[in-house]
């Protein structure tokens, strides 16, 4: 049996999650007769997906040469410890159950951590779906046969270099299904136009199963200057190629919500999803702190211990609620609101690809 569902024992709703294709299908809110009303569930009485960054440490940075906004080259984090296996099956031990995905990172690549078969077999022999995300410089069989065994499924980085493509091939040739996950910035846009434009000499691997556009955020050893701007035409441009088919699946990551409801058309409303962090997702860090959101890893603002405190302990506290404010408080006068929530709660305008004249309210 593949379907789990969940029912929140708080708030109204239902969730239903396919173990083996990723499916899932979260209900609006249900009314006394269990009936689904137009509101949607604004947050999950416990995280539906935790991003795990069981790396402390990056044997990559020279070699990839791209800009981590986890700070993986910098020294600290070079020499910093992975997480432990047992800090890793605690957590499991807590969320199973409850949890339908975990997704496993850090500051270098997960399929290099010492114990990654353990980590996703635990979690799988658990009921809790594993996902990662490599840039697949180091990666062998060993490592693929326990990606295919046990993980839902694996994305590589895009660094369009010989080890990106040999990691695209290996995974596919094992049958995984494999996404690529692209940041999107300033200095990659032109190259996305390209490959979005499926010309003869620009393409993305074929048997891919999807390409995810992740929004580039400054942070770590990242430049603002790298930030797309909502009046570049290039940015109007690259969501109407998000729209046209293409022979695989085009994701893109919650940032990208305020740039889908200012440029697309054929997007389905159900199928946009605004920010889930503090809401429906919780990352936590290789020495045991949860953050509403990755991006937090560098100043740690919204940090709370996990050796002092249960996952739903931090759930419910203060730092991830008052976290949450920043959803109910943002463009208050825009009719899409409950649609974008006013896009980032860390970066704010920075990165919110969004040209509306609606006041918008921040507050950390």
């Amino acid at each position: 049996m593949t379907i789990r569902t969940y029912q929140d024992p708080i708030y109204p709703f239902r969730e239903v999650f396919d173990t083996q294709s990723g499916f899932y299908l979260r209900s609006a809110i249900l009314d006394a007769e269990g009936k689904e009303t137009k509101v949607e569930a604004y947050q999950r009485s416990f995280p539906a997906l935790l991003d795990i960054g069981v790396m402390g440490r990056c044997s990559s940075v020279k070699t990839c040469g791209v800009g981590c906004y986890q700070q993986g080259g910098g020294l600290k984090n070079k020499l910093g410890k992975n997480m432990s296996l047992d800090m890793f099956k605690n957590i499991i031990d807590q969320i199973k159950g409850k949890t339908f995905e975990v997704a496993l990172g850090g500051f270098g690549n997960p399929n290099e951590h010492e114990d990654f078969v353990e980590i996703v077999k635990y979690a799988s022999q658990n009921g809790v779906v594993p996902n990662y995300t490599t840039a697949g410089i180091v990666l062998n069989d060993k490592q693929v046969r326990a990606t295919k065994r046990y993980c839902g499924a694996v994305a590589v980085s895009w660094h369009d270099e010989e080890y990106t493509h040999k990691a695209i091939q290996k995974f596919l040739d094992a049958g995984m299904k494999t996404n690529i996950h692209y940041v999107l910035g300033n200095d990659s846009i032109d190259e996305a136009l390209e490959l979005l434009k499926e010309t003869e000499y620009f393409s993305f691997p074929v048997g891919i199963n999807a390409v995810i556009f992740l929004l580039y955020k400054p942070v770590g050893k990242v430049k603002d200057n790298n930030v797309l701007d909502v009046n570049d035409p290039r940015v109007a441009e690259f969501y109407s190629l998000i729209e046209v088919e293409h022979p695989y699946k085009c994701g893109l990551d919650s940032c990208h919500v305020p740039g889908v409801m200012n440029f697309t058309t054929k997007v389905l409303p159900e199928s946009i999803s605004p920010c889930d962090a503090s809401r429906f997702s919780m990352y936590v860090t290789p020495d045991g702190y949860a953050l509403p959101c990755s991006f937090d890893t560098t100043t740690r603002n919204w940090a709370v211990s996990l050796i002092d405190n249960t996952v739903q302990e931090v759930w419910d506290g203060e730092v991830f609620e008052k976290f949450r404010n920043h959803y109910k408080k943002s463009c208050p006068t825009c009719p899409k609101i409950d649609s974008c929530f006013g896009g980032c709660g860390l970066m704010g305008e920075k990165i919110n690809l969004c040209s509306r004249e609606e006041i918008y309210i921040h507050e950390s």
